[in-house]
Formats: structure tokens, sequence, C-alpha cells
């Protein structure tokens, strides 16, 4: 009925035999003057008739309607002549039809527009009349039908239908999808999904799934076997040839794997050019000719610069064919930029992954980083050779942007408040004038014990600060795990603590030197009391 007119007609009891087809909506069996038909009408689509909306009635009106109208005054009690005058008496005699027809109270109208002519008397005229709530029956003056009359909208004009049978009911709009997936064009095959990470009630929507298994698969992935593994066929782009990019193209390289390089500066490249390396100069260009890219550069900001600038990511995935580049970002990154680029990535049809890596320098040369990949699950399979090439360990841990950097940025704030834990414990051993080789052999026999204390410890000890975390890469995820607990309103008091002794060791000029170099800062009081310093 949603594109038809209102139709004259009262309500009724229905038959014992007739039911509703849906009863779980409030709706009556009404019967239509004119046609002698009768139907289940929703209660949204039913107003109560009065004498204003037969004055509104168009001069041309189909013989049906016409005689619909005739019908509705004759069971109302009305006399025509007297529909232009409307007055306190009209309105008893309203009251009156009201009664008889069983129709709801006339306070809110609707004018009922022209129809066509000649419409034959068999056609079953259908309704479209929107939901008015029922209210006590009252006594109505001129001035309150001339004020309905104004708020009542003009519905659509009367269309012909084919025969009797009622109009079939109006299928539901499918809901939009709430998924930041919708932003990427239908020609592509949306794989990463985008979720809003400031906004906590937000759930995935209906896109949300395209990718199958469940979100936080923490068991094991990858695990780099005795055997080996065949590397792949496709090509490998490397951008970013800082100390950790150098150590993942050696690595890739010494397996088999078919890699190509970029660097904002040039010099980087010329021993991997001297090895038979394709090295390119434009960075459109090793986008445009490798299959899968890998970015490793210095942050955040040079992250999104490398997608975002001129002849830069993006341009590049503009001349390909959607869905044949992946992107896999290594970079130490914060969610939200991680998924800023996810969403440029796969709006220009690319593949992203995040592939956080969690290690040392030494790590990443001995080939045991471990890898936090969230993302393009297809493409985090695809780069299984890459991973065996550089990690011990490899877990995919969502389809959603985001959940990889989360994860990388806890682990590092734990191993820099641990660091500088350890740095104020042997500061404090100073103090004491304890001897700090005995402090490590006790805690080797803690259950604190761990690799990360026993090489730490020995760097303060022996004072080598040779840079294996760099303390300014250390301060840099301590400062972004602070801002992901901001967003989530997450008390970090020892994190910031931790960070303040990182920010003065940089103060002291630092920076450089490796994580252990915390220390200086633990310690400033005794340095500045002309004490040793290992």
């Amino acid at each position: 009925m949603k594109s038809y007119p209102f139709w004259p007609a009262k309500i009724q009891n229905p038959p014992n035999d007739t039911k509703s087809s849906t009863p779980k909506k409030p709706k009556h069996f009404v019967f239509f003057f004119g046609s002698k038909n009768c139907a289940w009408i929703l209660d949204e689509n039913i107003v109560p008739h009065s004498a204003e909306m037969l004055n509104n009635v168009s001069k041309k009106k189909s013989s049906s309607f016409v005689k619909a109208i005739d019908e509705i005054i004759e069971a109302s009690g009305s006399v025509a002549s007297k529909l232009k005058d409307v007055k306190e008496d009209s309105a008893k005699k309203d009251k009156s039809a009201l009664k008889s027809t069983a129709l709801q109270s006339p306070e809110k109208i609707a004018k009922i527009p022209s129809v066509k002519d000649n419409e034959s008397s068999n056609k079953l005229p259908t309704v479209r009349i929107e939901k008015r709530g029922r209210k006590p029956k009252q006594k109505i003056n001129e001035q309150e039908n001339e004020n309905t009359n104004k708020k009542t909208p003009l519905k659509r004009s009367l269309q012909e239908d084919a025969s009797n049978r009622l109009s079939p009911p109006v299928q539901k709009l499918c809901k939009k999808s709430d998924g930041y997936s919708d932003l990427i064009p239908f020609a592509y095959n949306p794989i990463a999904v985008f979720q809003p990470l400031d906004d906590l009630s937000v759930k995935p929507g209906k896109n949300s799934e395209l990718v199958p298994g469940p979100s936080f698969v923490s068991s094991q992935v990858v695990t780099k076997s005795p055997g080996g593994f065949i590397p792949t066929e496709k090509k490998i782009g490397l951008i970013g040839l800082g100390n950790m990019g150098q150590k993942l193209v050696k690595k890739l390289l010494d397996s088999g794997h078919n890699v190509s390089v970029w660097n904002r500066t040039p010099e980087k490249c010329e021993q991997f050019a001297e090895a038979g390396v394709c090295v390119y100069t434009v960075l459109a260009d090793i986008i445009f000719n490798c299959d899968i890219i890998f970015c490793c550069v210095s942050g955040p900001e040079a992250a999104k610069s490398i997608v975002f600038e001129k002849e830069g990511v993006l341009e590049g995935l503009e001349k390909c064919r959607p869905g044949t580049k992946g992107y896999v970002e290594l970079t130490t990154i914060d969610p939200v930029t991680s998924q800023e680029i996810a969403e440029a990535i796969t709006y220009e049809g690319g593949k992203y992954l995040e592939a956080q890596m969690s290690g040392s320098r030494a790590r990443a040369e001995e080939g045991s980083l471990v890898i936090l990949g969230a993302g393009d699950r297809d493409l985090f399979y695809s780069c299984e050779s890459c991973f065996y090439a550089i990690s011990k360990n490899t877990f995919y841990l969502s389809c959603e942007v985001g959940k990889g950097s989360q994860m990388n940025l806890i682990l590092s704030m734990l191993v820099g408040t641990a660091c500088v834990a350890l740095a104020e414990s042997i500061a404090l051993i100073d103090q004491c004038d304890l001897p700090k080789d005995k402090f490590l052999e006790i805690l080797r026999s803690f259950p604190l014990a761990c690799d990360l204390f026993s090489e730490k410890g020995r760097a303060i000890i022996a004072g080598d600060f040779t840079a294996d975390i760099p303390l300014k890469y250390q301060q840099k995820d301590m400062n972004l795990a602070l801002t992901l607990g901001d967003k989530y309103e997450q008390p970090l008091a020892l994190t910031s603590h931790a960070n303040e002794l990182y920010k003065f060791a940089k103060f002291l000029c630092y920076s450089e030197d490796d994580v252990a170099a915390v220390y200086f800062g633990a310690n400033f009081n005794r340095r500045n009391s002309n004490a040793a310093v290992p």
C-alpha cells in the first residue's frame, strides 16, 4: 500500500477462519468501501476519517472511488451538501459516524489527492496511510480542523492495480554496514578490516568477517624447522635500508628470495647493487614491479610519508591491477597510523598486513625475531617463507588492522619497564657497595632470570652500550604505549616513570646507545657526586 493514497474504509471484526499473515505487528481487519474487499492493514497505515478529508477530494474521481465516498458518507450519516461548511454540528455527526465505523478520532487528518477517471470498479484499491495514535473522542471545532489540515502532508497519486489482489509486502532495505570496509570500492576484494580503535562501542559490521577464522589466533602459526623451507616465487621488495632493514635483506637473499630494494638515501643501496640486487631509484617503481613490498623505516611519520608522498606507494598502486599487490608494514607504528595506511592501501586495490617485529638487532641477524601479524590473512600466508627467513615464531593475531601494533607496543612497554627496573636495582647495588657481578649471579638462580636481564646486566657492568635496542627507539615505543593507555583510560604509572628516565638518559646524550644506558638516568645523582661509573 506504500504507493497508493487513502481509501474510504472501516475496521470490522475478521471472520473466524481469517488469520493475519504476520501476527507479530499490530494490525486490523479493514473493509474497503466501493470495492467490497477486506484485508489486514498495519496500524501504521490507518488514519481516522473526517469530513475535512472529503472536502479536499479532487473533482476527477474513478467510479469505484466515488462509490466508496458515497458509502462512507452514508455509513457516517453525513450530508454531502453540508461538507463545505464544517461547523460544530458536523463535528457531532462525525462523532456519531466514528462510532458506527469503528475508526479512530479525527484529530490528525490527511488529504485525499486526485485519482484517474474511469477506473474500473473491479480493481482493488490499496491504501498508504501513516500511523496515527488513538486518542479519546472529543468535540472538534473549525479551528482545530484547519490546524490539522496544515500539518497533514499530501500523499502520492493513486495508481492502477492489476487485479483483485493486495500489493505485495514492501521489502526492507539492507542495513548499511558499520564496518570501515565500506570505504573500499566494491570492485576490489576487501580483506583487511578497519575499526576505529578510539571508539570501543563500535563492533565489526557485516563485512568484518570477510576473512575466515577467529580474531586473536594466539597459537603459533609458523615454526622454523631444521629442514628449511621453499622460498616463494613472488618478487619481494623492501623499502628502508637502516640497520634493521639491511639485516632483513641479507636474510631474505640468503634464503633464496628474489629481492629488490629502495632507500631514500641511495648510498645505502650501493653494497646491495654490487651484490646483484635490483635497486630502484623511484619508490613507485618498486611497487609496480614487485608482488609483495615490505616497509621497514624509522617510525610512524616516515611510514606515512612513504605511502602518501608524491611518487610514493599510492601512486605505484594506481598503475597496478587491483588485488595483485601486497603491502607489509614492518615498522613499529601506533594502531591509528596503521589503520590510516591500511585504508589508503586497500582503497587503491592493494592488500595490507601489519607484521610488527619484536626483537633486537642481534635477533634480526640471527633470524630469531618474533612477528606479530594482523590484517589480510591471505597475504600473511603468502609471506610465510619470508617470515621463516627472519623469525623463529610468527603469530597471526587478527584480521582487524591495529591489533598487531597494539600487541607489539605492549610487549615493548614491558621490555622497557623491565630494563628500568634492572637499571634502578644496579644503581642501588652501587649505593650499597655490593658486588654487581654477584647480583647477576644470584639473579640467574631466581625465577626472574631471563636473557634480557642477563644481557643488559652484563652490558651495564662492562660499560658496553653498543646499540642492540637503541634507547631512542625504546623511548619512542614507551611514548606510543602511554598514548595507547590514554586512549583506553588505562593507568600506566610504572611505564610513565620509566619513560621519564628514558627521556632523561636522552637528555644526557645516550640516544644512540643501547637501552641499557638508561642506567645513567637512574644513577645520575651518584655520577654528580664524582662516583665511578662503569
